[in-house]
């Protein structure tokens, strides 16, 4: 048996890994008023339309609660989006929970397929909150390695080599987080059919489906045949209509599995945040202004740390969606944790570590494209300083 102690200090020892470890970053980049290239929060307001609903709805309508899936009129106005968006037909009735953001449907999704001793497949580098989650069902990753050379692919025969008798599922992150990679439609095909062959479930997770660049094409697993069936898949209003605050999110799939979300949900949280809800039937039904000026400016600011990682000489994997760069500084010799408190140190800069996302990734800093362009300039400008000094 496990002491309480020894709990204590197993927890201790988890709170710098992962997401953990970045937010203690972030306080100290408060403190130092910092530039903050590292972090997923848009730097965008809400849109108004969408703050004036929730307005509405606090004088207008029932806030005591709603179902523990959500509010009908929001999972109608999902299923409508998901339809439009992604090929996706499902259900309103049994194929959508609404969620308290992303990270609530992470935790779901993980724990509504997973038993302890359980497999998951994933995809490396990826979100380190799918690994939390995976360790507090009991379950076990096996990792498949992508590398930069080819823009972090997902090479599928590795996926399927990984399989075993104790994997039941796969997660497929497309843009992934933080490589920015696209999983090409042939390439979903072929995973979707690997996973129907081994009886996997398929997590998806496609939080940044409006972010693709390039004249690249957005595939969901879940509208494929072989995987409408057993996917599972996330989405969310904080990357796209700047809600992160607002903690909204949604996952669907078929009913079989919903259902297990459902009666996890019920246990977990209860229902999303009613004012919440309202404002995202807002976003999902009103105009896209907000969101098109959204891409547009993302696009140029994408132009930007390209640039500016050229010049740097940071090797990179070309960002095919998403809102960040993946680049590799093992050039400089010191991994990316020791690096990005040196560039906050001494530029006040703040970057993302990327040895938070893999062990193999220790190498490589994420940075996001979440400020002004003057803003992101002045942050890449004082940064290239620090590396320039680091390579004399």
């Amino acid at each position: 048996m496990v002491s309480v102690s020894q709990q204590d200090k197993n927890t201790t020892k988890k709170k710098l890994t992962g997401t953990a470890l970045f937010y203690s970053l972030i306080a100290k980049a408060k403190e130092l008023d910092a530039i903050v290239l590292g972090r997923g929060d848009p730097d965008f307001d809400t849109p108004s339309n969408i703050v004036e609903a929730a307005n509405r709805a606090m004088k207008t309508k029932d806030l005591r609660s709603s179902p523990v899936e959500g509010l009908f009129e929001l999972r109608q106005a999902i299923s409508d989006r998901v339809s439009k968006i992604n090929n996706i037909d499902v259900d309103p009735n049994d194929g959508v929970v609404v969620t308290n953001g992303g990270q609530e449907a992470i935790m779901l999704m993980v724990l509504a397929t997973t038993s302890a001793g359980d497999e998951m497949i994933v995809p490396e580098p990826n979100y380190s909150t799918y690994l939390d989650a995976l360790a507090f069902a009991g379950g076990a990753k096996v990792g498949v390695p992508t590398v930069m050379e080819n823009d972090f692919a997902v090479d599928p025969t590795l996926v399927e080599q990984a399989v075993s008798d104790r994997s039941t599922s796969v997660l497929l992150v497309s843009p992934n987080n933080p490589t920015a990679s696209v999983i090409p439609t042939d390439t979903m095909e072929t995973l979707v059919d690997i996973a129907a062959k081994n009886d996997l479930v398929v997590l998806a997770d496609e939080i940044y489906d409006q972010f693709i660049y390039d004249g690249g094409v957005h595939c969901s697993p879940q509208s494929l045949a072989s995987g409408k069936d057993r996917t599972l898949t996330l989405n969310a209003f904080s990357k796209a209509y700047a809600m992160t605050g607002w903690r909204l999110g949604w996952i669907t799939g078929p009913a079989h599995l919903i259902n297990k979300v459902k009666l996890l949900k019920a246990s977990v949280s209860g229902p999303a945040n009613v004012v919440s809800q309202y404002a995202g039937i807002e976003a999902l039904t009103g105009p896209p202004d907000a969101l098109e000026d959204m891409k547009a400016r993302y696009h140029r600011r994408r132009k930007v740390v390209l640039d500016a990682f050229d010049s740097m000489g940071i090797s990179y994997g070309m960002p095919q969606g998403g809102q960040f760069i993946f680049g590799d500084v093992s050039h400089l010799g010191v991994d990316s944790v020791e690096l990005a408190a040196k560039i906050l140190d001494e530029a006040h800069v703040l970057v993302y570590p990327g040895g938070a996302f893999a062990p193999d990734s220790k190498y490589y800093v994420r940075v996001t494209f979440l400020q002004p362009e003057a803003k992101l300039k002045e942050g890449l400008e004082r940064m290239s300083k620090v590396l320039s000094k680091m390579s004399k």
